[in-house]
């Protein structure tokens, strides 16, 4: 059964003409949840004729680590996810990354393992060469003490190791030419996982604002990558992520504000929602 709710963001803009988003959440300090537009348009006439300045600044550093070793359903997923492959097309591709492609003079190479797996368990010469591979790749900051260790489920087979590459001498980029498009995508998308899976967590600064407006709260939050940890391995340099786990109108490009200082609201947004 679809139930009726409402949003109400405000476009903000700080003195030095910096715009960003934030959404209504508190009203007289109670949560501010609208299920008619009645509702969610009085609340708006309000705001309109309010003074918005900010509140509390609360700023912390998060950590987001890698996703573990590819095990046949993850892979299936990131493959949907990532590559708009279905789940038939992501093992038929695999199957022949795993039987082998012709690479010139080298002749056939396997270039993962097998496909069909339920174990994230990683060998320890994998282990060593990946290592190796992510210090000179990357430098020693990005290199966690230890390996990192997966569980994987009481209930996997733990017959055949995580899918990964076979070895760390054929990056994609060295074996593009020879691979069709969809191959090289998932090779990469495998590459990039293995290698990822046994490097340092990315680090963020999280920003989360609170803004007063009469009667009425908004809030917006903002996480900024301070380093990129283990988002190196997918080309990820410098990424700014939206944070919107608590349901706040975040702001990809959140900018600096201090408590005390006013802001200019731009436009108010009503959304209706089921």
């Amino acid at each position: 059964k679809a139930e009726e709710y409402w949003t109400l963001d405000g476009a903000l803009q700080t003195s030095e003409g910096r715009e960003f988003l934030a959404r209504v959440w508190r009203k007289e300090g109670n949560k501010f949840e609208p299920v008619t537009a009645e509702e969610a348009y009085a609340a708006q006439a309000l705001l309109e004729k309010a003074v918005f300045r900010v509140g509390a600044v609360v700023r912390k550093e998060r950590k987001r680590r890698a996703l573990a070793p590819l095990i046949t359903s993850k892979l299936q997923q990131e493959g949907a996810n990532r590559l708009h492959f279905t789940a038939k097309r992501t093992m038929m591709v695999a199957q022949q990354l795993y039987e082998g492609v012709e690479l010139g003079d080298e002749g056939s190479v396997a270039l993962i393992t097998y496909m069909r797996t339920d174990s994230t368990r990683i060998s320890d010469d994998a282990l060593k060469a990946v290592r190796t591979y992510i210090s000179e790749q990357y430098g020693k900051e990005y290199l966690p003490d230890e390996s990192n260790v997966y569980r994987t489920k009481k209930t996997a087979q733990d017959a055949h190791e995580a899918i990964r590459p076979t070895s760390m001498e054929y990056p994609p980029e060295r074996v593009k030419s020879y691979l069709s498009e969809e191959q090289y995508k998932l090779y990469r998308l495998i590459w990039q996982n293995f290698v990822a899976c046994q490097m340092v967590p990315a680090i963020y600064d999280q920003t989360s604002v609170d803004i007063d407006a009469g009667i009425f709260q908004l809030r917006t939050s903002g996480s900024i990558l301070k380093f990129a940890g283990f988002l190196a391995a997918h080309g990820a340099e410098s990424i700014v992520e939206n944070d919107d786990e608590a349901g706040e109108g975040g702001s990809r490009d959140l900018p600096v504000l201090h408590e005390g200082e006013t802001l200019q609201c731009l436009r108010l947004l009503a959304e209706q929602h089921f």
